[in-house]
């Protein structure tokens, strides 16, 4: 079942509070400080039940000056984990082998393939591809003109796409490809990674019978590529999610038109992300445990790693909090 108590919070902060009750942390915090508090109001402590505190620059008249997360027991703390930042990574496939032995001859077909997984229906593709052509009598071609002359007939399909999905250049004797980077939107575009191969094909274009490639050219992942970790988009887009579950449970996606929520990531910034899964007990036989992640996004700032300070001090809260119930994870590197 899926319902309002499955589902993550949110925290998001640069620095840790020195306030140790909830009373002053509400009072005197600064924005963007976190800090992790008991939830009887008192200073952090072994095996008492917490809460995860946010300062905010909101409207304190309103109550909106600070947020925070429902309470945690520590008995009930399944699992905590750390990741630093990483920043994204475009994938980048190389085709290459236009000058090997034997590859330039007369009526032939070179063409570099890229096939594209469809991003709302991932058992479609769409092959987009470059296409060179030698006479039946060989010219002037060379690995080279071959070569160009495929890249030419993908750059002007990628163009027809809008020239938003990879880029393809001439990279010593072969054909490097690298996707773009995807933008995104909260709530209307993920912007997810491209999910492609490449392959480097060549027909002879005058043939008895079936034609196959002849298996030429080679393909090379030069960077495997990644979505990295705590990005500004991965920010964006999951605190769009939470926030309509943490306000208005009953009308998740629609909740942005009619409530002014505040957001707190930003598409630049770059996050250490803490997670803590936990559940509430089963309170009647037919109610099963209720699963909940909380999330803390501690915003480093600046890419550097004194700046994983902050993560550390909220690290060790945790652990005073949780004690023996789970193993919070080691500190990260400051130097």
């Amino acid at each position: 079942m899926f319902g309002p108590n499955q589902v993550g919070e949110l925290i998001v902060g640069n620095a840790v509070a020195t306030e140790t009750t909830v009373a002053t942390f509400v009072a005197t915090a600064s924005d963007k400080e976190i800090k992790v508090l008991s939830r009887d109001g008192s200073n952090v402590a072994v095996g008492k039940p917490f809460y995860v505190l946010q300062a905010t620059d909101g409207d304190a008249t309103k109550n909106l000056d600070y947020e925070f997360s429902d309470q945690i027991d520590p008995r009930y703390v399944e699992k905590v984990t750390v990741r630093e930042y990483a920043p994204e990574v475009a994938k980048s496939v190389k085709v290459d082998g236009f000058n090997g032995s034997g590859v330039v001859a007369a009526s032939r077909t070179y063409e570099v393939e890229i096939r594209l997984e469809d991003e709302l229906s991932p058992e479609n593709f769409t092959t987009i591809p470059g296409y060179y052509v030698t006479g039946e009598v060989l010219g002037t071609d060379t690995a080279t003109t071959i070569r160009d002359g495929v890249l030419f007939s993908l750059n002007q399909n990628l163009k027809y796409r809008g020239n938003s999905e990879f880029t393809a250049v001439a990279d010593g004797t072969g054909i490097l490809i690298t996707e773009k980077f995807q933008n995104n939107k909260p709530g209307k575009i993920d912007g997810r990674k491209l999910r492609f191969t490449v392959t480097g094909k060549v027909f002879n274009s005058i043939s008895n019978g079936y034609n196959s490639n002849l298996g030429l050219l080679t393909t090379t992942i030069v960077n495997a590529g990644s979505p990295g970790n705590g990005t500004g988009k991965f920010a964006t887009n999951f605190e769009y999610f939470v926030k309509g579950y943490k306000y208005d449970p009953a009308n998740a996606f629609n909740w942005e038109t009619q409530f002014d929520i505040p957001f707190y990531t930003s598409k630049s910034g770059i996050y250490n992300v803490i997670q803590i899964k936990y559940y509430a007990p089963r309170k009647e036989t037919i109610v099963e445990r209720q699963y909940k992640v909380l999330t803390i996004l501690v915003d480093k700032v600046t890419n550097v790693v004194a700046n994983n300070a902050a993560t550390n001090a909220v690290l060790a809260d945790l652990r005073t909090a949780i004690g023996t119930y789970a193993t919070v994870p080691a500190n990260l590197a400051v130097v």
